[in-house]
Formats: C-alpha cells, sequence, structure tokens
C-alpha cells in the first residue's frame, strides 16, 4: 500500500490541495482518482470518480464528468454514455460545461454522427485548459474527416501545433499530411492563397504541393512562405547550368567480368552514351573492373585513386558498396549505384533503383488522386515482396487505409484461393436486382478504391482477369515497374489495359539529354528490354557525378535524368521522382496527366 499513499500525497502536492480538519469520509478518492488518472489508468480512475460521485453530496456532477473523461480514455463508450447521462448540465460551471460539450462530442462521434459532434463543439474553447484546448481541436478535425472537409480538419491539427510536445508534434503533423494528401490539387492551391503567409498550415500547404511537383504559394508582402515551424525544404527548381562541375577525371568502377557482368555492361554503355552526347567539357573516363566481388572493388577504389581520380561512380552490387562504404578513409567521393547499409561517407552518395522507392512513388501517386482504401497483391519474389513491405508503411503513414494484401503463387495459374480473402476483406458483397432475383442486373460491389501490385507480367496477366471475375479489377490498379518485366507482346499485354507504374521519361521520349531510346536501341542492344533501365541508370549516374557538389549544396535543385528527376537528401540519398505510364492498346504509353498545375503568381531569383 506504500505506493499508493505516495499516489496520493504526490497528487496532494501537485494540485496544491490542503487539508481541512472536518472532511468526509470519501473524499480522499478524489485525489486518488486523479493520480490514477495522472498514471493512464484511466479504467480504475473512473471506478474511483463514479464512487466519489455517489458518495458526494457536493457537486456529483463534476465528478461524474471527470468519470465520463476517464471511461472514454479507457475506450469504455457505454460507461462513459451512462456517466455522461447522470450530469445535469445546468448545474455545471462554465468550465465543466466546456468539458462536458467535449464528452458529447466524442459521444456523438462514436455514434457516427460528426454533425452532432461538430454543433456541440462550435462554441470557443476559451474555458479550457491547454490540454483540454488540443483535444476539442482533435475531436473537431475527426468530425471534419468523417464530413469529408479534409482540409478544415488539417487547419485544426495545423493550429494546434505549437501546443504540442516535441513527442507528440510529429505524429500530429503526418496526420495533418495525410489530411491533404486528400485535397484535390487545384483545391489546395486555392486554400493555400486564403492562408496567412506566415502560418504553419501555409508551409505545410506548400510541402505538399512541391511533393506533387506543383508549383508554391507565392511568397507574401514580407517575403515570408511560413515554413520555419515545419523545418521544410528548399522550393524544388531545375538545376541550369551553373550547377555542372565535372571532375578532371572519373573512375568508373563496375564488375565487367564475373555473374554481375551483363548488369555491369548495360550501366557502362549507358555512361558511355552521357560521355558523348555531353557538350562542352568532359571528365577523362578511367573505367576499372570490380568483378561483384567485396576485394575486388576496395581494389578498384585504391586503383581509382593510385591513377589521379577525383572522383568514384559505382561500385553496381550492394556488397560492394558497403566495403567501400566502410573504409576508415574515403579520399575520393563516391556515387555509389546501389543502397547500403552503412551510411554514405561526407561528400559521397548513393542512388539506385529499387522496389521500395518505387512503391512509395506509387502509395504518394494513389493518395494524390484521392484513392485512400487498397489491396495489395504480390508474390513471393524478393522484389515483390520488398515493394509490397514498402508501399504497406508509406501507404497507411499517409493516411491511406490497406483493406488487405495477398501473396499468389508463382508457378501456379488459379489464384482463387488468395483472392477470396481480398473480397471479403474490401466489403465485397452481392447486388441483386429490386426483387432479389440473380439475373443480368447482378453486380459484385467492393469497398476499395484502387489496387496495388508487384507482379511480373506474365503474373499480372493471369491476375487481372481473375481479379475483374470479383469485381476488384472495376478499380484503378497501379503497379511498379516490375510489370514491364516479361512484358513486350502487344496481344498478351492487352489484358493490362489502364494498369499504371512509375516509368523512366527517356523511355517514354520525354528525355531530350540522351538520343531516344528507340534510337539507341536500334545499335545498342543494352538499351533495350530489360537492360534499358541500367543503361538510364548509368547514364543518371554519370550526370549526377558532375551535379553531384551543387546538389548536395543546394538542396531543393533536382537535375532532368533519364530516370525522372533527381535530387541528393541530407543523407545522401539520390532521391527519384518518376513518369508515369500506362497500358494502352497493348502498348506503355505517357499517362495522361490532368492540367492541375496553377502558375505561380511571382517569381524571385534563386530557387523560384
Amino acid at each position: 500500500m506504500n505506493h499508493v499513499i505516495r499516489a496520493v500525497l504526490l497528487a496532494l502536492l501537485l494540485s496544491g490541495c490542503t487539508t481541512p480538519q472536518v472532511r468526509s469520509q470519501r473524499e480522499p478518492e478524489l485525489p486518488l482518482a486523479q493520480a490514477l488518472f495522472d498514471q493512464q489508468r484511466y479504467r480504475e480512475a473512473a471506478q474511483a470518480f463514479a464512487d466519489a460521485a455517489n458518495a458526494s453530496a457536493r457537486r456529483p456532477e463534476h465528478l461524474w464528468l471527470r468519470a465520463a473523461e476517464a471511461w472514454l480514455r479507457a475506450g469504455d463508450v457505454e460507461q462513459a454514455r451512462s456517466a455522461a447521462n447522470r450530469i445535469p448540465a445546468s448545474a455545471l460551471t462554465p468550465a465543466d460545461r466546456a468539458r462536458f460539450a467535449l464528452v458529447n462530442a466524442e459521444l456523438a462521434l462514436a455514434d457516427g454522427d460528426a454533425e452532432r459532434a461538430l454543433a456541440g463543439l462550435a462554441p470557443s474553447g476559451a474555458n479550457l485548459p491547454p490540454a483540454l484546448v488540443i483535444r476539442r481541436q482533435q475531436l473537431r478535425a475527426q468530425a471534419l474527416q468523417q464530413t469529408g472537409q479534409h482540409f478544415a480538419a488539417a487547419a485544426e491539427l495545423a493550429a494546434i501545433d505549437a501546443l504540442l510536445s516535441s513527442a507528440d508534434r510529429p505524429d500530429n503533423r503526418r496526420q495533418v499530411e495525410a489530411l491533404l494528401a486528400q485535397v484535390d490539387s487545384a483545391a489546395l492551391y486555392a486554400q493555400g492563397l486564403s492562408a496567412p503567409p506566415q502560418s504553419a498550415l501555409r508551409g505545410v500547404i506548400n510541402r505538399a504541393l512541391a511533393e506533387r511537383g506543383l508549383s508554391p504559394i507565392a511568397r507574401g508582402a514580407d517575403g515570408s512562405q511560413g515554413t520555419a515551424d515545419w523545418n521544410l525544404p528548399v522550393t524544388p527548381y531545375a538545376v541550369g547550368p551553373e550547377g555542372y562541375h565535372p571532375s578532371h577525371s572519373l573512375a568508373v568502377l563496375l564488375p565487367l567480368s564475373g555473374p554481375l557482368s551483363g548488369a555491369g555492361r548495360a550501366v557502362l554503355d549507358g555512361v558511355l552514351a552521357a560521355h558523348f552526347e555531353q557538350t562542352g567539357e568532359r571528365p577523362r573516363l578511367l573505367v576499372i573492373d570490380s568483378a561483384g566481388s567485396v576485394d575486388t572493388a576496395v581494389a578498384a577504389y585504391r586503383q581509382a585513386l593510385d591513377a589521379g581520380a577525383e572522383r568514384v561512380l559505382g561500385p553496381l552490387d550492394r556488397d560492394a558498396v558497403s566495403a567501400l562504404f566502410a573504409l576508415e578513409q574515403h579520399p575520393l567521393p563516391i556515387l555509389a549505384l546501389n543502397r547500403s547499409g552503412l551510411p554514405p561517407p561526407p561528400g559521397s552518395a548513393s542512388y539506385t533503383l529499387s522496389p521500395e522507392d518505387e512503391a512509395v512513388a506509387t502509395a504518394e501517386r494513389m493518395l494524390g488522386k484521392g484513392l485512400l482504401k487498397a489491396i495489395a497483391v504480390g508474390s513471393s519474389d524478393e522484389q515483390s515482396r520488398r515493394a509490397i513491405a514498402a508501399f504497406s508503411e508509406h501507404y497507411t503513414q499517409r493516411g491511406g487505409v490497406l483493406l488487405a494484401s495477398a501473396e499468389i503463387p508463382e508457378y501456379e495459374a488459379n489464384f482463387s484461393d488468395a483472392l477470396r480473402p481480398l473480397f471479403a476483406a474490401a466489403g465485397g458483397r452481392v447486388i441483386k436486382d429490386p426483387n432479389g432475383q440473380k439475373n443480368d442486373k447482378t453486380q459484385l460491389a467492393t469497398a476499395h478504391d484502387a489496387v496495388f501490385i508487384a507482379l511480373k507480367a506474365p503474373q499480372a496477366r493471369l491476375l487481372v482477369p481473375q481479379l475483374a471475375a470479383v469485381a476488384i479489377a472495376q478499380k484503378p490498379i497501379f503497379a511498379t515497374a516490375l510489370i514491364v518485366s516479361g512484358s513486350g507482346d502487344l496481344r498478351l499485354d492487352m489484358e493490362l489495359e489502364g494498369i499504371e507504374f512509375p516509368e523512366f521519361p527517356w523511355l517514354l521520349g520525354e528525355d531530350s539529354a540522351l538520343p531516344g531510346a528507340e534510337q539507341l536501341a536500334r545499335t545498342l542492344p543494352s538499351a533495350r528490354g530489360a537492360s534499358a533501365r541500367l543503361f538510364g541508370l548509368g547514364a543518371d549516374g554519370y550526370r549526377l557525378s558532375a551535379y553531384h557538389d551543387y546538389l548536395q549544396s543546394h538542396p531543393g535543385a533536382w537535375l532532368t535524368g533519364a530516370s525522372g528527376q533527381l535530387r541528393i537528401d541530407m543523407f545522401g540519398n539520390v532521391l527519384r521522382t518518376p513518369a508515369w505510364a500506362v497500358f494502352s492498346g497493348g502498348r506503355t504509353r505517357a499517362a495522361i496527366e490532368p492540367s492541375l498545375q496553377p502558375q505561380p503568381i511571382e517569381a524571385s531569383a534563386g530557387t523560384w
């Protein structure tokens, strides 16, 4: 019992209570209840407040209010409702009346009545302590979200950002970003224009616009954008000729022998294509075979140093990259063509075409289109599993709901066992005609908004008709670039009609820094088929090596590459914003984008 006594004494000290000479036998239960509440033992606290209310002849309504609050924190809505029903609102003080409004609003939300909750929360929260002001705004945001007012909900949460602790602020900002992700781009821009220039909301709107590749809202008259509170990156802009600073000698470390030689030679072809296409000053190339092993990669790095190279491009395989990053000294900056478990050394960076990055880009694409409920389908392929995991994490963190996911067998043609649970998880049901009879009007309906798949083309061709059989394919389908593996047959790829996936702008004819993909493919086998992406990786690696220093010192700058818009984050990772393609008539074409991008009202020198 000593810990209980200590808790009671502590509560008395914190509350500044004095001990009267005469008090009721039940009175000590109030500070005990508050101590239990402060310890987040809400169920015990609620019962203690309720016991005190039953025994009190003076102001029992306040104790019932505290009991209702504690029951709500404990997640017991019915007990909270029972306590609230014992409270005569007319007997409450103004401060307790404001608290009672919060309780009733939370009960209304539990009933699914967001309109009633908003009506009860309409009065100002001036009579509330800071903790309950935060709660009031959170309840308003929840109610506004339920009524489809996502921007207004985001504004409510942005308004309390400064009141939150450093531990709670990141989660609040993620919620704001997830809500803004559900707002149409044109509406988001229009709403942002009315936000005060120095507000936190203006800052986060600009970040949301930048993530969609749209122009930021123009600066206010005082030159501010309201971005400081949110620690936003510099507004992205395309790097110009001033960023081009090639080294005098560039060492290219690639596996030109051994099991990875095919991939290494495709990357090298891309490097050479970009090198000879570059006008003006070019570095001297020193090509060294890393042979696809850790020891030979380290030896190649030292050979590059001895040969007078100023920078290294490569290696390609993950273990070799880790070995170079683990060296005690790095006299030559490295632009590695793969990720490592180790961070890049200072002045170095890593660039790769990872399934995780494509899955994250696809999640952003879906959220930006307002597709907030998804199902996902992958296979036992390692790249597929990595993509599904990354998609699930990012999509749900940004406010999406992943209703279900499935892994289909890699060497079977019938996926019905895997698809039945998906249909059920998506709320699948049969819609009959008004007479309840099955006829030609019978339909299948599901609650999901979209499908994400991480599959190669042969599996995807088998999957899509089976999805259609249970109505899942009636919604938009998105994929990673894994879907182009095994594609290319016009007749068979008709099954993939309408599927969107991230693609290289170069392969869609949108990159002018390299000769066209079709033109190169006539003479270079590495520029066509599955190796074309490795070819593009090499070309982009070569370009990045000349812009590397500028990109690292200018976080908002991006470089147009064969694979997309490229920038380097503060951790030395090259981030890629891809183009988007769609299967149409059995061929892949650039996805048609809605013309939502507003023109900036004004521009200033430097980063605008």
